[in-house]
């Protein structure tokens, strides 16, 4: 198990995608953003957070801590929207 210590910031993940074929391929990045709330049992525990950084969705997400290493990173400037949002969760 990792001792993974989340920063206190809204985490971006990237995931890319592939649509069509021929002519009419398109790849696209689709970022989605998490709040952190803790690791647990060698987990990472989240929730999404609403695109324009206003509300966090009490939909928790776990991720392994070593995939979490490699698909998510940290949002910069992003510690006061992360205080703002942590207010709002019981």
């Amino acid at each position: 198990m990792s001792d993974l210590v989340l920063s206190e910031g809204i985490y971006v993940k990237r995931s890319k995608s592939e649509f069509g074929g021929g002519s009419t391929f398109r790849e696209c990045v689709l970022e989605t953003l998490w709040f952190p709330y803790g690791v647990k049992d060698g987990y990472a525990q989240l929730f999404p957070v609403t695109d324009d950084l206003k509300r966090v969705l009490r939909i928790m997400d776990k991720i392994p801590v070593e995939r979490f290493k490699e698909e998510y990173s940290l949002k910069e400037n992003s510690r006061d929207i992360y205080l703002e949002l942590k207010a709002t969760i019981p």
